[in-house]
């Protein structure tokens, strides 16, 4: 499948059911219900540091790799500025997909929605093409080269996501 890298998630959720089409629904099931199990691990950590509104505790917990439930490093400037544009693109589709099938999971099934940091990407990113994301990543690096060693996650949120919504997790207001 040739893509180009101006997608936006949205676009990327209707890739993701266009090829479903022809797929059992028993299939789908076990899919959806694998990435919900994979997503409740990944993010049930980062959203509880979130919620907390510490960003202080959202780096310590991100330093910290004996933490992480899947023991994967947090990808964070360091790494980011060494990595070529297709690399950075894929780390942010990939990232894209994840929180699309969460989403798409949390419409087909009701009593999953809640405000969490999956519908507060979606909200927060809705629309913007890969290629911004990726620029904004890049410029912050750059003009505050002390937080290199902050997660890229972390730098989403800060400036693409957290600017585009009103409330934070779980409808908290966000701490100054």
């Amino acid at each position: 499948m040739a893509c180009g890298n101006n997608y936006s998630f949205k676009q990327n959720a209707q890739h993701i059911f266009q090829y479903s089409e022809g797929i059992s629904m028993e299939n789908i099931k076990l899919f959806n219900i694998g990435w919900l199990v994979a997503m409740l691990i990944v993010f049930s950590g980062f959203q509880h540091t979130v919620v907390a509104g510490n960003i202080h505790s959202i780096e310590e917990s991100t330093r910290n790799e004996q933490g992480n439930p899947l023991g994967m490093p947090m990808l964070k400037g360091d790494v980011w500025q060494t990595m070529s544009h297709d690399s950075k693109i894929a780390f942010v589709w990939g990232f894209g997909h994840v929180v699309t099938v969460e989403g798409a999971l949390m419409n087909e099934y009701p009593n999953l929605k809640r405000e969490s940091f999956v519908t507060k990407t979606i909200e927060g990113m809705r629309g913007i093409p890969m290629n911004e994301v990726v620029e904004k990543i890049d410029n912050y690096y750059k003009l505050n080269p002390k937080d290199i060693d902050h997660p890229v996650i972390h730098v989403i949120w800060k400036i693409i996501i957290k600017p585009n919504i009103k409330t934070g997790i779980a409808g908290n207001p966000f701490v100054q």
